[in-house]
């Protein structure tokens, strides 16, 4: 970036990051399309698991990608090659390359970069490659398996899938995974590194991961009302696991425009905040929305999407954080989370981010379905098991790692089309 530090702030105040394409590959949906006709319907993608053995868990559900073809998006010959989280994040970010109407080129190809966010991606073939390795005596390994053990393999091979020779990161920060890469691509646009990034967040459900999250009894289970995931609600004991890959293409303003795309959306502004032993963490949940809402105190906040999972302590936290926040509004935000349809993942941020332009695209609000005893510690205004029809022309995006980072993200929509 050139000029004078001056003119770098004002460049920076004025040029502000948009939303020109987005992608999904997630429980309840593959594509836009289909994604968009389950979130308004308030369907279910949480199933029972029967990819793997889960008889060592009371927990047996998860939301799990279904119908997916890599051949629809990954040539055949390539795909062997590709661990299941890399062929969600290829297919979600071609998905989202098609929806902003660009093509990586050779003349932009080092202005294009992937920011992804992945937490446990790698763990399958890590497994199965040092299972191999250990208990085979490598007599079996095979040699494929190892580019894919590390979490960095999806933003690789996304990059060399699309020709992508620029900016190229993987973050891992809890359950602001997605939140952190956005945050971060967002902040390499402004910086001048980049003029346009697909960024967001990709899970693959394992064994392994199910076995660990099981063990530490974090998992919902049947108690004699379902196994499900219900967040917000009073029965509510724990979050089912889910998986898929949610894409944003984020460019600057200027570059949009220069170019003629069309702008889904905006990110106004974003903060990500690390916990503090002082606090119970609704202190902390204030000071990231307060971060993000900085010069923008008056700005009406049309929803919430909730990074509420089923949880009873991230749920609780999450209604008393929002409502330090806003404590004469708190009761007439509408409040979702569709982590009731489509279950927690580390970076299941990225496709919350996806569904937040879509409210904002087709003015709706998405339903908490499963949501039918209200508990007194979350007394905020949830949308329940139907979705709310109303203009959204703002949305608060929450991210929530209890006791570890706190994350929030305005996203807003201007009319010009």
């Amino acid at each position: 970036m050139q000029g004078t530090s001056k003119e770098k702030k004002r460049r920076f105040m004025n040029n502000r990051i948009c939303i020109t394409g987005i992608g999904v590959v997630s429980p309840i949906g593959i594509g836009k399309e289909e994604f968009l006709l389950s979130l308004k319907n308030g369907e279910s993608g949480i199933a029972e698991v029967k990819a793997f053995d889960t008889h060592f868990s009371r927990s047996k559900k998860g939301g799990i990608v279904r119908n997916f073809h890599p051949r629809d998006f990954i040539p055949a010959g390539r795909i062997r090659r590709l661990d299941r989280a890399s062929q969600f994040a290829i297919a979600a970010s071609k998905l989202a390359m098609a929806d902003a109407r660009f093509s990586v080129t050779q003349e932009n190809s080092s202005r294009v970069g992937v920011v992804l966010g992945s937490g446990f991606c790698g763990l399958s073939s890590s497994e199965e490659f040092h299972r191999s390795q250990v208990l085979k005596e490598f007599l079996d390994l095979n040699p494929m398996l190892f580019p894919n053990t590390v979490p960095n393999a999806a933003s690789s091979h996304v990059s060399i899938e699309l020709g992508i020779r620029g900016v190229n990161c993987t973050l891992v920060q809890s359950f602001c995974t997605a939140e952190a890469a956005v945050l971060f691509a967002c902040d390499q646009i402004r910086d001048g590194r980049a003029d346009l990034i697909l960024t967001g967040g990709v899970d693959e459900l394992s064994e392994f991961l199910y076995r660990g999250f099981s063990d530490l009894r974090l998992l919902a289970t049947d108690e004699g009302h379902g196994e499900r995931s219900c967040p917000y609600d009073q029965m509510r004991n724990g979050l089912i696991l889910g998986e898929g890959a949610g894409i944003l293409a984020v460019e600057s303003e200027e570059h949009a425009r220069s170019r003629g795309a069309e702008i889904l959306g905006y990110i106004l502004g974003y903060s990500l905040v690390g916990g503090s032993s002082k606090s119970d963490g609704s202190e902390d949940i204030e000071r990231s929305i307060r971060l993000t809402l900085k010069g923008k105190e008056g700005m009406e906040i049309d929803t919430i999407s909730g990074a509420g999972n089923s949880s009873k302590e991230l749920d609780g936290l999450e209604a008393q954080g929002i409502k330090r926040t806003f404590p004469s509004q708190y009761s007439r935000i509408p409040v979702s989370s569709i982590k009731s349809m489509t279950g927690e993942a580390i970076a299941s941020g990225g496709t919350r981010m996806v569904a937040n332009v879509l409210s904002m695209e087709y003015g709706f609000i998405p339903p908490t379905i499963n949501y039918l005893i209200p508990d007194p510690s979350c007394d905020l205004r949830y949308v329940a098991n139907q979705k709310l029809d109303q203009e959204v022309r703002t949305v608060l995006h929450m991210g929530i790692s209890p006791g570890e980072c706190y994350s929030s993200i305005l996203m807003g929509y201007e009319w010009n089309r």
